[in-house]
């Protein structure tokens, strides 16, 4: 009995290496079958990527074509412009300015010949006739200078902006036969720009300064900066007659002003420069005032290590 016993065990676990023999082998046969199938997906799917990627790159390619094509498109028309602009100053300068020029002359030939026929109302009148003529000259400068600013190339180089400002409130106080101490102008930071446009500016705000503050017994004038992050804000303060801040948005319009011209003399171009030179080198500008208690222009500039 133990020998049948002892030979049923070892038959036993006979069968039982046979059966765990032929399930390995089984799961081998799977295992192989498994990772042909994976690497046929595997493969398949690495085509389709491709094919996508593909697919992605030529769809990026037509689109930089096209925006090449539409770039060669806007750079024809933009010259297209500039060549009709072009034309339209030249018809400025000369088709406008001849009209003006006869006015001015005619008018100054009666005032030297027929001045004894003329009694005082008619002498107030051509002077009125010359003033406006001469007005619409300066009218027509205004609008040349104005025009030619935005197809002027940028030369940029760094610009040392106190000097600039000192020289130009020099000259302003020489024009307006002021003395110096009129302005105070602190130290300024160099700024990366165009030299020449970014002496507009100064040109301009300080030339406004002194305007709007003429009527005051005693004129001062401050220009000073802040550095921020990435700019620098310029400033130029005035204890003129200031503004309603209620038509601020009309300052930098072209002709536009906030005073009548009896009172300040001008065309209402030059903060339309200050701002077409500003938005070119990449910053803006703005005003702060009150009535009858001066005005703060200011302006913002990439700094020049930013």
């Amino acid at each position: 009995m133990a020998d049948l016993g002892r030979g049923s065990a070892d038959e036993l676990r006979r069968r039982l290496a046979e059966f765990q023999e032929s399930a390995r082998d089984n799961a081998r046969v799977e295992l192989a079958r498994t990772d042909a199938t994976l690497e046929t997906r595997l493969a398949e799917r690495t085509i389709e990527r491709d094919d996508v990627a593909r697919d992605e790159a030529l769809t990026q390619l037509t689109r930089t074509n096209l925006a090449e094509e539409l770039l060669h498109i806007q750079a024809a028309e933009l010259e297209a412009a500039n060549a009709e602009l072009e034309s339209f100053s030249y018809s400025v300068s000369h088709d406008l300015r001849a009209p003006v020029r006869a006015m001015l002359g005619y008018t100054r030939a009666i005032q030297e010949d027929y001045a004894a026929l003329l009694d005082d109302e008619g002498r107030r009148l051509l002077s009125v006739v010359q003033s406006e003529a001469s007005r619409m000259g300066a009218l027509i400068d205004d609008l040349l200078a104005f025009s030619k600013l935005g197809r002027r190339p940028m030369n940029s180089a760094t610009v040392n902006m106190f000097a600039l400002a000192q020289e130009e409130a020099a000259e302003q106080a020489r024009v307006a036969n002021l003395p110096a101490s009129v302005f105070a102008i602190a130290e300024l930071p160099d700024i990366l720009g165009d030299h020449g446009l970014l002496r507009q500016v100064w040109i301009n705000l300080l030339a406004n300064a002194v305007k709007y503050s003429s009527k005051n017994a005693d004129p001062h004038i401050e220009v000073w900066a802040e550095t921020e992050a990435e700019s620098v804000v310029f400033h130029v303060r005035d204890n003129g007659v200031g503004f309603d801040m209620a038509y601020a948005g009309k300052l930098f319009g072209v002709f536009q002003r906030l005073h009548r011209s009896s009172e300040f003399p001008g065309t209402g171009v030059g903060l339309a420069i200050v701002q077409r030179v500003v938005r070119r080198h990449g910053g803006e500008v703005w005003a702060d005032s009150k009535l009858g208690e001066g005005a703060t222009f200011s302006f913002r500039l990439p700094r020049l290590d930013g």
